[in-house]
């Protein structure tokens, strides 16, 4: 009977574990581009790209001002609407509600 070592190096070769380490995979960003609605400025949505064909969604609404006095807020009040939660959408579908929207350039 071999060594105990070698027969658990035998099993993790097996299983294939060794081509999953971190050195091996390859790292994606997720890059997150803001759109602004064209008709409503204060509402906007984040979409999260993942560098594949994954694209998920969260909508917000923000504010800058105090809507009573109008005075400047020191900190934007960000409402995320929804369930909080990203939601992914194909590419076609994501493409028709971006008519609506603008980028938001920093």
């Amino acid at each position: 009977m071999p060594p105990f070592n070698l027969m658990c190096e035998d099993i993790i070769r097996l299983k294939g574990r060794e081509n999953n380490s971190k050195e091996n995979r390859k790292e994606s960003m997720t890059t997150i581009t803001i759109y602004r609605n064209k008709r409503n400025e204060h509402k906007f949505i984040e979409v999260h790209n993942d560098g594949h064909c994954h694209n998920s969604l969260k909508q917000y609404l923000q504010w800058e001002r105090n809507v009573v006095t109008g005075e400047p807020l020191p900190k934007p009040v960000k409402n995320i609407t929804g369930d909080r939660r990203l939601h992914r959408w194909r590419k076609a579908n994501l493409k028709e509600l971006l008519e609506d929207y603008e980028p938001v350039t920093a």
